[in-house]
């Protein structure tokens, strides 16, 4: 089994336009996050980072609701980050905007990656439908 240095866990990391940082939540738990362009300059950066922060934890959160850019490249590395929680038998989400989810839609329309369920900010308030169409319809 791999053993990363203890020295790396928590550690925050720049790759060309993008910053990985991880936090170790009870143990179990690694939230990735990331920040700015993931493409073919990093994504291979991306997911030795996300390797190197998951020994033995049994969950791992990737965020890239801050990722402002997403390559296919990007779509590789996650999938790469799939082998090897299946391998480690880590149960895993990715967290994602709507540009990442529209790429991720055209590479993995199969739905193989665990993404998270969309939600818009009316979620968050708990607004019902007859509140979304109000904001929607402008009031009129």
């Amino acid at each position: 089994m791999f053993r990363p240095d203890p020295r790396s866990f928590d550690r925050c990391e720049h790759h060309h336009r993008a910053s990985f940082s991880a936090s170790h939540r009870n143990g179990s738990t690694v939230l990735v996050t990331v920040d700015g362009e993931l493409d073919a300059t990093n994504s291979r950066a991306l997911a030795g980072y996300v390797e190197g922060q998951i020994a033995g934890t049994r969950r791992l959160v990737i965020d890239l609701r801050l990722v402002d850019f997403f390559g296919t490249a990007g779509f590789a590395a996650l999938h790469y980050i799939n082998v090897i929680c299946s391998r480690y038998g880590i149960d895993w989400e990715v967290r994602c905007g709507r540009q990442v989810r529209r790429l991720l839609a055209i590479c993995d329309p199969a739905g193989e990656l665990p993404l998270d369920k969309p939600r818009s900010l009316l979620d968050e308030v708990g607004a019902g439908a007859g509140d979304r169409e109000l904001l929607i319809s402008g009031n009129h």
